[in-house]
């Protein structure tokens, strides 16, 4: 059964296309298509409104489907691209490998402090290629909130930051070890030249000590080889210089206990910055009751008409054990006393002003006495006095001493 065109009222919303081909019948059926015996039952317009809402359903469905067939090209072609930049990624990569082996190639040859100054670099650019990250990662979150999947994207993203990150870190790893190594060769090397150093200081030590050990051998030398003999010019009139050294001195006056002195010829000179060494020894030929003495005094006490007291000015060491340092007794020690057949010695160091005494080639303890520090630098002449008549005493002013002063 048909209905004609003039049945159904379509206005202007439908072309004759719409409603029929050159106006012939439409009939749907069951499945939507119009159906004559049903058109007496449906008004023209609730027709017309239930074909619109299907054909506009139909025609949304397909552009969805054409939309989804966009969106996974789309998808497709960035697969693609994030491909190709992986692949880019990776060949970058392989570049500055290679670039690295090369510089660690010639590292080697670099002194270590230059080594370490350019490893320092490449951490500094490690650390900047560390931090400077894609914005892939950031890129699909933006694209995310238009409602497109970009999950496996973002994925890959976190995959190749994870890759690159383990690498850089690989790398400065290396890099800190071979620093800890360089460190190490470093603490080694200034270790072995403070060694080294130290060494030298305690050569030069030794070198200096002997050399200083050497002047002061030449100077006590020195001090040996110096002539002098006692003064027939600077003597009490009962004193007799025998001899053509005029070494020995003899007491010929007629009374025992009379004080006769004699000072020698030439004089000491004491000065600090001077290392000079004195020292004389006599041998007692003769000595009767009375004591004998024999030390340094200053020219005043050498004009006191031949006789010389221990007194200020004076440094006395006398033949019944008493030692005088500048007119002041120091202590008394049986062990000091000398006689016939003894030979005694003094000494005195210039620039110390440390002075020793001796019995019969032995050294006393006396490396208390010292020169009054508070007396001025000057002249010093060696003495003698005699008490006794008779009394005969031989004096050596070197080079051959009883006492080796080579052993101080």
């Amino acid at each position: 059964m048909s209905i004609s065109t003039n049945s159904i009222n379509c206005g202007d919303d439908l072309t004759p296309a719409e409603n029929g081909v050159n106006g012939d019948a439409i009939s749907l059926d069951d499945d939507g298509q119009f159906d004559g015996k049903n058109s007496e039952s449906i008004t023209d317009q609730q027709q017309l409104k239930e074909f619109r809402e299907k054909f506009a359903k139909m025609e949304m469905e397909l552009k969805m489907a054409k939309l989804e067939l966009e969106n996974k090209a789309l998808e497709q072609k960035l697969k693609h691209q994030e491909l190709m930049v992986e692949q880019k990624t990776l060949k970058e990569k392989g570049t500055k490998i290679e670039q690295e082996k090369e510089k660690n190639a010639i590292l080697p040859n670099l002194s270590p402090s230059e080594e370490m100054s350019v490893l320092i670099a490449r951490i500094a650019e490690l650390n900047r290629a560390k931090t400077i990250e894609p914005s892939v990662a950031s890129s699909a979150e933006v694209f995310g909130q238009d409602g497109y999947d970009w999950h496996h994207l973002n994925n890959l993203t976190i995959g190749n930051t994870k890759g690159r990150d383990h690498c850089v870190s690989d790398h400065l790893k290396v890099i800190l070890e071979r620093i800890g190594e360089i460190e190490k060769q470093q603490q080694q090397q200034s270790k072995a030249a403070e060694e080294r150093f130290l060494q030298s200081q305690n050569n030069q030590k030794k070198i200096l000590k002997k050399i200083f050990s050497e002047l002061e051998k030449q100077t006590r030398k020195k001090a040996l080889f110096r002539k002098n003999c006692w003064n027939s010019f600077a003597c009490h009139k009962d004193i007799e210089i025998i001899g053509d050294k005029s070494l020995i001195v003899h007491h010929k006056g007629n009374l025992s206990g009379s004080r006769c002195s004699v000072v020698a010829k030439y004089p000491i000179v004491l000065n600090k910055y001077l290392s000079d060494f004195f020292y004389y020894e006599i041998s007692v030929q003769k000595k009767r009751t009375f004591c004998v003495s024999f030390g340094f005094a200053d020219k005043q006490q050498t004009e006191l008409d031949g006789i010389i007291l221990c007194e200020k000015g004076t440094y006395t060491y006398e033949s019944d054990s008493d030692i005088w340092i500048n007119g002041k007794r120091n202590g008394t020690n049986a062990e000091y006393s000398y006689g016939v057949g003894d030979t005694v010695g003094i000494g005195v160091h210039s620039a110390t002003r440390q002075m020793i005494f001796t019995k019969n080639g032995l050294l006393l303890d006396t490396a208390d006495f010292l020169f009054d520090p508070s007396f001025a630098d000057g002249s010093f002449y060696p003495f003698v006095t005699l008490f006794g008549s008779g009394d005969k005493i031989e004096a050596n002013f070197g080079p051959n001493f009883k006492f080796d002063l080579e052993t101080l």
